[in-house]
């Protein structure tokens, strides 16, 4: 029996990754054109982390919320950037991620952080994650690159796993934008931008962009009581080009 096309779309996702987490790990999180090549200091890689946690920390507080802050995880973690920052406000931090270079790298960048535990996570679902189990859900940066039935299964996985009085925070591109260069890609699909992609890249493994739409998530979230969107902002995570919004969702008190 040939395996299912969501399984087919995980697997080459994981190669995809894995090859990017040995070639430039850093890089490949935060893809600035002059750190290409090794040349981001890790130090001030984990500092954008920090100054990223902090400001939706702060945003969450105007809310009271997470009510607790005991568990969080990090969806995506790639080496760890954002699971670090989370460490110094949990407990505890899950970071998960389909490529297990990644995975090697998070470990070895975050060996004195006793908190914080990495885990590969090569399933179409969070297995593993108890149902209610995590504060605060946090993905930036991830499902942007995750095709859409792959990252709409994920998106209803935060929300099984997200705890009462706990909120899920994800970022994710909902078309491209009116630039031309949001037309010149809503023209394009992966399978003509990727040739483009190597070329000016320099390499032969090349992250995707993928658009997960809106109301595809608002019907997602409709049909699971005792969760509300608590805010549903413009955000310029995805970079030019394209819609980028980062939800907040919230699950009612016990």
């Amino acid at each position: 029996m040939s395996p299912d096309p969501e399984t087919k779309q995980l697997a080459r996702l994981r190669r995809t990754w894995t090859a990017l987490g040995h070639d430039d790990p850093l890089w490949a999180v935060l893809s600035a054109n002059d750190k290409r090549g090794g040349r981001w200091d890790p130090a001030e890689f984990l500092a954008t982390g920090r100054a990223e946690i902090e400001c939706q920390l702060g945003f969450l507080a105007g809310y009271g919320l997470p009510l607790r802050r005991r568990r969080a995880l990090d969806f995506g973690c790639g080496v760890g950037r954002l699971t670090r920052a989370l460490g110094t406000h949990f407990d505890e931090v899950l970071g998960l991620d389909v490529s297990p270079s990644m995975i090697d790298a998070a470990r070895r960048l975050n060996a004195d952080a006793p908190n914080l535990r990495f885990v590969e996570n090569p399933h179409t679902r969070l297995h593993g994650i108890d149902d209610g189990s995590i504060d605060l859900v946090y993905s930036c940066i991830t499902l942007q690159h995750i095709p859409p039935p792959l990252a709409a299964g994920y998106v209803a996985e935060f929300l099984r796993v997200l705890a009462p009085g706990g909120v899920a925070v994800f970022q994710f591109v909902d078309g491209a934008d009116a630039s031309w260069r949001g037309r010149l890609y809503g023209r394009l699909s992966n399978r003509w931008l990727n040739p483009l992609r190597r070329i000016a890249w320099r390499r032969g493994a090349v992250f995707e962009m993928h658009v997960l739409a809106e109301t595809q998530l608002r019907a997602l979230l409709d049909a699971r009581p005792g969760l509300g969107l608590l805010a549903a902002l413009d955000d310029d995570a995805a970079g030019p080009g394209w819609r980028s919004r980062r939800w907040y969702v919230r699950r009612d008190a016990a």
